[in-house]
């Protein structure tokens, strides 16, 4: 598994034109961000769920999370 997701994303913008994305999104677990981060010198990392744009330190991380807050101390 490579958390990799290719998509064509098709949308017309406020002219008329029509523009085509191709597009190729890489997903990270917490523990690859952790690993990632402390390989290039920091030394906590806090990761934290949030409701689309809704970032707080108050909500625990868990599987229905679409985004994730991350706090990283160098």
């Amino acid at each position: 598994m490579t958390f990799r997701d290719y998509s064509v994303y098709e949308t017309t913008d406020d002219k008329g034109v029509i523009k085509i994305l191709h597009c190729n999104e890489r997903y990270y677990v917490p523990s690859e961000i952790t690993w990632l981060l402390k390989s290039i010198g920091f030394k906590k990392t806090d990761i934290y769920g949030c409701k689309l744009g809704a970032y707080s330190r108050n909500d625990k991380l868990t599987p229905e999370d679409f985004e994730m807050f991350v706090i990283a101390e160098k």
